[in-house]
């Protein structure tokens, strides 16, 4: 009872930390769950939290989602979930983070391309990457975002098109999750605790958003980007 009160309280203030800077908040949330739960648990209990978290925070501020970026990242999504759920047993899961981490380095700090194809493209293979990827190491939410962040958005459009992005990666694996066989139902009182953390920490972040200058904002979004970056490289090579 004492880890569920803990990882319900760790998820109200992740939450607040994601609706304020768009992310951050589930790579610090799924950071702290190994030794609260079991390990088969901690993948699809993180997911329910960051659907609701994700859902909610995008629903506040839906007016800004960049539409036509979510429906291309969608069709990705759905097909990166079914090919990682046929390959989740096969994958050596070890070196994921180090190329996600890489990833993310290079959207944030790299030479900005100059894609001849349809943009549209670009979106449908982060939707495939992120989706796929979360089903074996959780939190991929920084991919989606740090691709975002290259288009110059409104920091309202980029918080909640990343947030419908998390939304339709987190749905698509608790589906998956649950066709293969994860039971749910095991943890319905935590996973209800922590909805309703999540949806009060949104409430209580969006409110803060605006409260961090915009050049200050996207400084700040950068930073936290390469800090997470770094790190999943560091603890994979360590």
């Amino acid at each position: 009872a004492l880890n569920e009160i803990l990882l319900i309280g760790i998820a109200l203030m992740t939450s607040v930390i994601t609706a304020i800077f768009g992310l951050g908040g589930g790579l610090m949330l799924i950071a702290f769950m190994p030794g609260l739960l079991p390990a088969v648990a901690i993948i699809p209990v993180h997911s329910v939290a960051q659907l609701a978290s994700n859902a909610s925070r995008a629903a506040l501020t839906y007016r800004a989602i960049q539409w036509e970026y979510g429906l291309s990242f969608l069709m990705g999504s759905v097909f990166g979930g079914l090919f990682a759920a046929q390959l989740t047993q096969f994958i050596n899961l070890d070196y994921i983070p180090l190329f996600i981490g890489a990833f993310i380095l290079f959207n944030v700090w790299g030479p900005k391309l100059q894609l001849r194809s349809n943009p549209k493209g670009e979106f449908v293979t982060i939707g495939f990457l992120q989706t796929a990827l979360g089903m074996v190491v959780g939190a991929t939410g920084p991919m989606g975002l740090s691709t975002l962040v290259r288009k110059n958005l409104h920091r309202d459009a980029l918080v909640v098109t990343s947030a419908l992005f998390m939304t339709i990666t987190h749905t698509v694996k608790i589906i998956l999750f649950g066709f293969i066989g994860f039971s749910f139902a095991e943890y319905w009182q935590l996973c209800v605790g922590m909805v309703i953390a999540v949806i009060l920490g949104s409430l209580i972040g969006t409110h803060m958003r605006h409260r961090v200058a915009d050049q200050r904002f996207h400084l700040i979004l950068k930073l936290i980007l390469t800090a997470l970056a770094i790190r999943m490289i560091v603890n994979t090579l360590w």
